[in-house]
């Protein structure tokens, strides 16, 4: 089937040379009003971005004030467990569990929330579905001693993913 109003405009525009120019100048700010508007959005998409990544260091830093106040954890063993050197410290566990029902990865009960953590550790490793699944497997494991459990997941995910929750 022939498209008519492509068929006139391609013989219009053969019969006439200024038309094709000035529909040409007209393409071409057209296209630049794309780029822009493009340009516009990207640029909103990102400060929104960068703003929501500041506002959850922002929360995370409260977090980490509150259970710091909350547990007395020494600062020594809180800099080795952010190394990576997580060292058998009761004040220690108790400031990783602190954290993580902060966060949202455990309820009051001590309880995993599977949901909340494979979100949250998708947003840390950009999205890799792959790297989240075997996150997830590895470290979202449950145990009787919510403790314990908290402990081991930061541990886990700082040793597989390099991240620190700390």
């Amino acid at each position: 089937m022939i498209d008519l109003n492509v068929t006139l405009s391609i013989k219009f525009v053969y019969l006439c040379p200024v038309a094709e120019r000035r529909r040409s100048n007209h393409l071409i700010k057209f296209n630049k009003m794309k780029l822009l508007i493009f340009s516009v959005c990207l640029l909103v998409s990102l400060l929104q971005v960068k703003c929501q990544t500041d506002k959850q260091k922002e929360l995370l830093a409260q977090h980490y004030k509150h259970c710091v106040e909350e547990t007395h954890v020494d600062q020594n063993v809180l800099q080795q467990a952010r190394a990576g050197n997580f060292t058998d410290d009761p004040k220690l566990k108790d400031h990783i569990l602190c954290i993580t029902k902060k966060i949202g990865f455990q309820d009051d009960a001590g309880h995993l929330q599977k949901e909340v953590i494979q979100k949250k550790l998708k947003e840390a490793v950009k999205g890799n579905e792959d790297q989240t699944k075997k996150l997830m497997e590895a470290c979202a494991v449950t145990n009787e001693d919510p403790k314990l459990q908290a402990f081991n997941a930061f541990k886990c995910i700082h040793n597989k993913a390099k991240i620190n929750l700390l």
